[in-house]
């Protein structure tokens, strides 16, 4: 049985989930540490991002996907809208920041996030959405998918600059 804190009415079934995001920043942090902009925009292999592309992706990532997921929350049936990333990473500037204001614009977008969700009782879970392209997912799946993508993207920084 899930369990509530009658109180505030959060999450307490899902919190683990919560957590695995709020830790992100951190880790992307300590994989960025000390590294300069020359090492985040060094020229990538064909076909790959640089380091800094690499997190620009993810802070456009957590911020539509933050979107998503609040509509989740509060919407019966959001479809997840598509977004011209590249543009965005443009005009935002994000892959022109050093290590400590990527971090910060994902911390910012991922934030947004952590907020709703923490405030998200544990029956809104089960609500659902549909990504275009992959199928209609529960909120509790759609937050592990975004855990999962953003923790597979700090394992391919750490592998790219370790």
């Amino acid at each position: 049985m899930a369990r509530i804190d009658f109180v505030t009415g959060a999450p307490e079934r899902y919190m683990p989930l919560v957590d695995r995001l709020s830790v992100l920043p951190d880790r992307l942090a300590r994989v960025l540490a000390g590294r300069s902009r020359a090492d985040l925009q060094r020229e990538p292999a064909e076909g790959e991002w640089s380091p800094a592309r690499v997190a620009a992706h993810m802070v456009s990532y957590a911020r539509h996907n933050h979107g998503f997921i609040f509509n989740m929350s509060w919407m019966t049936e959001p479809t997840r809208q598509p977004w011209d990333e590249e543009a965005e990473v443009t005009s935002e500037g994000w892959g022109r920041l050093d290590a400590a204001g990527l971090v910060e614009a994902f911390e910012a977008e991922l934030r947004k996030t952590i907020d709703v969700l923490v405030e998200t009782p544990d029956a809104s879970w089960g609500r659902s959405g549909t990504i275009p392209n992959r199928g209609r997912r529960s909120l509790r799946q759609q937050v592990a998918a975004h855990a999962d993508h953003l923790d597979e993207h700090i394992a391919q920084l750490e592998a790219m600059l370790g």
